[in-house]
C-alpha cells in the first residue's frame, strides 16, 4: 500500500514571491518614514524662521530699531538654527477712500545662514508710523 503524505509546505516559488512582497512593502515603508522625517524637520526650520522674522519685525514696531528707508542684512538666531536676514523698508500710501496717513513698510525675509538666501525659509510684512 502506499502511503499518503498529509502535510504539505509551501513551494520555493511561494516564498520567494512572498519575499519579494515583503521587500517592496518594507522599502515603501522606510522612504515614507524618511520622508516624514525630512518634512517635519523642514516644517520646523521654517515656524523658527517666521518666529524670528516676527521678532524682528516686533523690534522695528516697537522702536527699539531705526525705520530709515532702505535695506539692511543681518543674521539672527532662533532656536538651534541661524538664519540671514533681509529688511527692506520703503514709503506706503495705502488706498482708501478716507485719508490715511503715510505709514513704512517693513519686509523681513529670512533664510538658512549656512546655505544661504536660496533657502528661504519665511518672509514677514508690517506696517509703521514714520
Amino acid at each position: 500500500m502506499r502511503s499518503r503524505r498529509n502535510d504539505r509546505g509551501f513551494t520555493l516559488l511561494e516564498v520567494l514571491v512572498a519575499l519579494t512582497i515583503l521587500g517592496v512593502a518594507l522599502a515603501a515603508l522606510v522612504k515614507g518614514g524618511a520622508d516624514h522625517a525630512r518634512n517635519t524637520a523642514y516644517l520646523q526650520e521654517r515656524t523658527m524662521a517666521h518666529w524670528a522674522g516676527q521678532n524682528i519685525l516686533a523690534e522695528y514696531e516697537t522702536g527699539m530699531r531705526p525705520t530709515a528707508e532702505g535695506n539692511r542684512n543681518g543674521e539672527v538666531a532662533m532656536g538651534p538654527y541661524r538664519f540671514g536676514f533681509q529688511v527692506n523698508i520703503s514709503a506706503y500710501t495705502p488706498q482708501a477712500p478716507i485719508p490715511l496717513p503715510a505709514v513704512q513698510r517693513i519686509d523681513v525675509r529670512l533664510w538658512m545662514a549656512e546655505l544661504g538666501e536660496k533657502y528661504q525659509r519665511a518672509s514677514v510684512s508690517g506696517f509703521v508710523l514714520p
